[in-house]
């Protein structure tokens, strides 16, 4: 987007001259300035002359001998151009001027012989000298015609950037960088925000022109069909005696912000559409039939725009129709048959603001760009739809021929309303890290346009102007325009700190997984979701699950309470690839009633169940267990006694005990969750508590020498009830006598021909002297006296 300072003059004096210092701050703090341009800047050593003699080139057909009037005094060019004539005013660049070679790359000009001829200078094209906004011409047979100048011989040899009164600058705007801000596209917003930024002040605003409408409708009715899509809309009818004629002031400013001069009707839209950032259209009234229709196109409607190529609508654009059909591309471009032409006298202008999504998908779908586009996607504010309609009508009252407006005014929905945000100056200082004082945001604010209400407290109402709605609506977007009007160079670079030393770790988890690994345990890392139904159907309570507030379905919708659902389910998917299946998953979990913490659960499914007892899933597990815990310099117990849960088998559950510390839970899985989860065996489980055990102090590991003597085992099998405990009995056997150093179960047996309900448990004593080696009947005395408490 172009802006002219000349155009931003007509509402602001600036405070700031340079132009070069305006685009810095305005880059700082408002958008990008791609460049600025200073308007003429090919025109340095190019003056107005006048062609005295005009004769054919004696070596070339297309060529012209012409002799110039010029300041410095008559130059003879060699010149192509097909509207040359004596007599005609023209733009004279002498040697050392920088032009455009043919439209294209930037040369110096240079004495030259073309022909044979020699040539002192040049006689220019608009587009070489790129005043061609100004002077829009077209190519005859591939030549460019030559700048015709309207002057008077008082006006030869004046410069010629000052005959034409270039004076202007140009700042080029990234249009990526408002793309948030649809009322910057326009010289309105950018003198508003400029006056912000202290670099000007608002002159006196003349007194707005009353315009008085018709009393009569329309003799044809809008309908909007969509009015979702459209939710303001201005319009009415104009009768005008001709088009007349676009003032040279006007070309100039829209040359300077890049847009051609075509007609007086759309040099006034494309004006206001500059001005005001709203575009506008105008229909030639005479070419609509019937009741106009705004409404959606259907896909594979057609329809000819202004630039004469016929598109191919998709399903949704939003367009104009009557009873010929459609007639505009709403937002994008009009039609051609109801273009304003030389012929037309009766006028419907129109102002529309439309949803920016279809403008959108409307732009993307035809693959077709217009600068009203860009603008009418970003999304247009409400209220800059009737400002810049009663802006277009004032001009057209004023300049088109004739003008009479002749219908009432037609309006739909309204200009908007702001919600207030409430806003705490304190979290200004909080968020941007600076101390501004309060006056300075206030006036930052209100010079923005915003009015701030102040109560007995200290939060600050802030009402956003309605031109603001779309892009300010929380407290943050207020700290943004603080902070950038205030200036985020102004705010003191601070590093962050922290501590980079390496904390220390606690790598007995890691330890834990690798161990567990080494004993043939598949770790798994299950999602740490799940559903009521698998809580169920593991034995858990899911009433003290936490729940998501936007779960992604049933089956995601609480947190884990505890690591056995996962390895039950992947138990379910797996286990009958392998008779045997070991997995473990390590993991946070969630309750209601008590403190996330870590946790680890072990799962050992077996396939058939089998007749050995010391083939118990349960047995295993709390074998691997122990061994597991012990390596790593914890002494656990393992309890029998033990409150039960769904998921425990109850005759078959214990807890495990570190220090006196119930840490975890071991247990065979109850055969219904078995069954519920399809296992075709027995499975066992073991559920810690890391949190807990790792706030368990480890014991140092002990190094003792290898024996020096051998010792004597005995195998000793007894027969006991499964309502007996064997483990005080094992214990109280090691402390019989010194000599008896290891008292360890080798074997369990149950079934036929022992009663239900018994089993055979072998134990083998071991006995060794440290000082001597034993003989037979030291040991056999020995193991004697022992079998007495193992009766």
């Amino acid at each position: 987007m172009k802006l002219s300072f000349n155009w931003l003059t007509d509402f602001i004096d600036l405070k700031e001259t340079d132009p070069q210092k305006i685009a810095d701050m305005v880059t700082v703090c408002v958008a990008e300035v791609d460049a600025v341009e200073e308007q003429g800047a090919l025109l340095g050593k190019c003056v107005l002359g006048k062609v005295l003699t005009l004769s054919k080139h004696p070596k070339a057909d297309r060529l012209f001998l012409a002799d110039v009037q010029t300041d410095a005094g008559t130059k003879r060019v060699v010149c192509g151009g097909t509207n040359l004539q004596e007599g005609m005013y023209v733009a004279f660049a002498h040697t050392g001027a920088r032009v455009k070679w043919h439209g294209g790359e930037i040369v110096t000009l240079e004495s030259a012989t073309i022909r044979g001829e020699a040539s002192d200078g040049m006689i220019c094209a608009a587009e070489e000298l790129e005043i061609d906004g100004l002077f829009p011409t077209k190519e005859a047979d591939g030549q460019r015609p030559i700048v015709q100048l309207t002057a008077t011989d008082k006006d030869i040899g004046k410069p010629l950037q000052a005959f034409l009164g270039l004076d202007d600058v140009i700042m080029h705007i990234d249009n990526h960088a408002i793309t948030n801000r649809p009322d910057l596209f326009s010289h309105m917003g950018f003198a508003r925000e400029l006056v912000a930024l202290g670099l000007a002040t608002w002159k006196k605003q003349k007194k707005e022109s009353v315009i008085s409408f018709g009393s009569k409708p329309v003799p044809f009715q809008t309908k909007i069909d969509v009015p979702k899509l459209v939710p303001r809309y201005c319009a009415c009818l104009l009768e005008i005696e001709s088009l007349g004629e676009t003032p040279d002031w006007m070309k100039k400013r829209l040359a300077a912000v890049g847009l051609r001069s075509v007609s007086l009707p759309v040099d006034i839209t494309n004006y206001v559409t500059s001005e005001t950032g709203m575009p506008l259209h105008s229909f030639d009234a005479d070419d609509v039939h019937g009741d106009i229709h705004i409404r959606t196109s259907k896909k594979g409607e057609k329809l000819i725009t202004l630039d004469k190529q016929e598109r191919v609508l998709p399903d949704g654009a939003l367009v104009l129709s009557d009873d010929d059909g459609l007639f505009d591309l709403l937002g994008i471009m009009g039609g051609l048959r109801s273009s304003t032409k030389s012929t037309t006298k009766h006028i419907y202008l129109h102002s529309a603001a439309l949803d920016p999504i279809s403008i959108r998908k409307a732009i993307l779908a035809t693959n077709h760009r217009t600068d009203a586009s860009t603008i009418y996607e970003k999304g247009v504010p409400k209220v800059i739809v009737e400002e810049g309609f009663l802006r277009a009508l004032e001009l057209f009252l004023e300049l088109v021929p004739g003008t009479k407006i002749m219908s009432e005014k037609e309006t739909v929905g309204d200009n908007g309303s702001a919600e207030p945000i409430m806003l705490d100056p304190a979290h200004v200082t909080r968020l941007l890290g600076v101390e501004i004082p309060e006056k300075t945001m206030m006036s930052i604010l209100e010079d923005l346009g915003f009015t701030i209400q102040k109560d007995t407290t200290s939060v600050w109402k802030v009402t956003p102007p309605l031109w603001r709605l779309n892009d300010c609506t929380i407290p943050q977007d207020l700290v943004e325009e603080i902070g950038r009007m205030y200036g985020y160079n102004k705010i003191e670079s601070i590093m962050p700190i922290a501590d980079v030393r390496i904390p220390d770790r606690d790598e007995r988890v890691k330890n834990l997984r690798a161990a567990l690994a080494m004993h043939g345990y598949t770790e798994l890392v299950p999602l740490s979701l799940t559903s009521a139904a698998i809580l169920k159907q593991s034995g858990l309570d899911a009433t003290d699950a936490l729940a998501l507030q936007n779960p992604l379905g049933e089956e995601l919708k609480y947190l884990q309470t505890s690591t056995l659902p996962g390895l039950l389910e992947q138990a379910a998917k797996n286990v009958r690839m392998s008779h045997q299946l070991k997995s473990f998953h390590c993991a946070h979990v969630f309750h209601q009633s008590k403190p996330e913490h870590l946790e680890l659960g072990i799962l050992l499914s077996v396939k058939n169940d089998a007749e050995s007892l010391l083939q118990s899933p349960l047995l295993l597990l709390k074998q691997d267990v122990m061994h597991v815990l012990k390596k790593f310099g914890f002494d656990p117990e393992i309890m029998s006694t033990i409150s039960v849960t769904a998921s425990m088998h109850p005759g078959r559950s214990a807890v495990i005990k570190i220090d006196g510390k119930e840490v975890g839970t071991l247990f065979e899985v109850h055969p219904q969750v078995t069954h519920a989860f399809d296992l075709p065996g027995r499975a066992a489980a073991a559920v810690m508590d890391m949190t807990k055990l790792l706030q368990t102090q480890t014991t140092a590991k002990r190094v003792e020498p290898l024996p020096q003597y051998p010792e004597v085992s005995y195998d000793v099998t007894k027969t006991f009830k499964q309502t007996q405990e064997v483990g005080p009995l094992l214990s109280s056997l090691k402390q019989s006598d010194p000599l008896l150093e290891q008292a360890a179960v080798i074997d369990l047996f149950a079934g036929k021909p022992l009663d239900a309900g018994a089993y055979n448990l072998t134990v083998r004593f071991t006995y060794r002297a440290p000082d001597r080696t034993l003989t037979e009947a030291e040991a056999q005395a020995v193991h004697v006296r022992v079998l007495q408490k193992f009766a």
